[in-house]
């Protein structure tokens, strides 16, 4: 497969894209899956990489760590990509096998160079706090959601990992939460080396440290958790040293309960940034946002950011923006916060562009970014609804 003259490879795709990594460069294309259905309308998706590159990226870091861009592919190359990605795709994706020829590029946040070693851990974190509506519960969103997807054989098992510790900032529940995702880690957890997936939720659990025993920088799992923990907590461009590497320490299973106390999040460090979008859509009406046209709210809100000349890389432009802008974009925000995903590369070459991670004498590069930060539609806050309601009707049955 080509693409520009280039050869490719499928990486991975969702609902709406097709991701190919572009071989020796640092860049993938999102090709944009069409459902039958041309896709005609360049300022919906110019819109959808504002989005993206004006408001969510700099809410998130504070600067623009990068930006995406569209592009045109040619019809040769949309049929050539069409027919030769058909036999790699999963058999469950194949229905949507039709793609625009505009499509997004956006670097490759698996690796840090496409000419170094690279490791990346992708996370899903899910809404990492206790939503109102389950406060008498104390079951947040995820866990009784997986009861759901257990009843409706959506999954196999039940997951132990708990978004809340995650998102606590104490080193033994984020330990517990990232070894509970790799024990089940459904579609939220990966592991790629070099941009290949080496371990998802297709593979044997048992393997996952003695792929790590074969990973030079990280040696065991103890190491792994150390250093994945500790870039979570910083401030993503800063160096961090370990003094030592931690204790290993028994896992409890999950409780009853979640564990709902207090988060001890570093007021910088890049969690409690997507903590603090993620909690954007709490105390918000959202009945009457419902009933507004669906993406139709992005060109609102990149319009209303114009016209207050708004740059949200500026600290009192971002704080204006949240005490200001209209409650249903900072629902919509909060939504693409919760469904997100996190990439935590590291490598062991030394790379001038990116914060160095040192444990036991051993330094790697290593980058923190976040995907899926597309637009969500308006009908997803009212499946978010719908779906609570179901999860609070399943959960008094009990």
């Amino acid at each position: 497969m080509s693409v520009f003259g280039k050869a490719v490879k499928y990486l991975n795709e969702g609902n709406v894209h097709v991701v190919i990594c572009i071989l020796n460069t640092d860049y993938v294309i999102r090709l944009i899956k069409e459902d039958g259905k041309t896709v005609k309308d360049m300022e919906i998706i110019r819109n959808s990489v504002s989005f993206v590159n004006l408001v969510m990226i700099p809410l998130l870091f504070g600067y623009y760590q990068y930006k995406e861009e569209i592009i045109k592919l040619s019809s040769e190359d949309i049929l050539r990509l069409s027919e030769s990605l058909f036999n790699v795709r999963p058999k469950h994706r194949r229905v949507k096998s039709t793609f625009s020829q505009i499509a997004i590029k956006a670097p490759n946040l698996t690796i840090i160079s496409y000419n170094s070693e690279n490791y990346c851990l992708e996370i899903k974190p899910k809404e990492g706090f206790l939503a109102s509506n389950f406060n008498k519960y104390s079951k947040c969103y995820y866990c009784l959601k997986q009861v759901l997807k257990l009843q409706e054989n959506e999954v196999e098992n039940i997951s132990g990992y708990c978004p809340l510790d995650l998102f606590s900032g104490e080193r033994k529940r984020m330990r517990k939460a990232i070894l509970n995702l790799i024990k089940n880690p459904q579609n939220n957890l990966k592991l790629f080396k070099d941009g290949n997936i080496v371990y998802n939720e297709t593979s044997n659990v048992n393997n996952f440290e003695m792929l790590l025993r074969n990973i030079a920088p990280y040696n065991s799992l103890n190491v792994f958790l150390d250093l994945i923990i500790k870039i979570l907590l910083s401030d993503g461009i800063s160096d961090i040293v370990i003094k030592e590497s931690s204790e290993e320490i028994d896992i409890n299973h999950n409780t009853e309960k979640c564990n709902n106390d207090r988060h001890k999040l570093p007021a910088n460090c890049f969690l409690n940034q997507l903590l603090t979008l993620q909690k954007l859509s709490e105390n918000i009406d959202l009945d009457s946002a419902t009933k507004n046209d669906d993406f139709q709210y992005v060109f609102k809100l990149l319009n209303d950011m114009r016209e207050l000349n708004i740059n949200l890389i500026n600290m009192d432009d971002r704080k204006k923006f949240l005490e200001t802008m209209d409650p249903l974009y900072l629902a919509m925000i909060s939504a693409v916060a919760k469904d997100c995903s996190i990439m935590i590369c590291m490598s062991p070459q030394t790379h001038d562009l990116y914060p160095s991670i040192t444990i036991n004498n051993k330094s790697l590069s290593y980058k923190i970014s976040v995907t899926d930060l597309e637009p969500k539609s308006i009908k997803s806050l009212t499946k978010r609804k719908t779906t609570e309601k179901k999860l609070i009707e399943l959960y008094e049955k009990k």
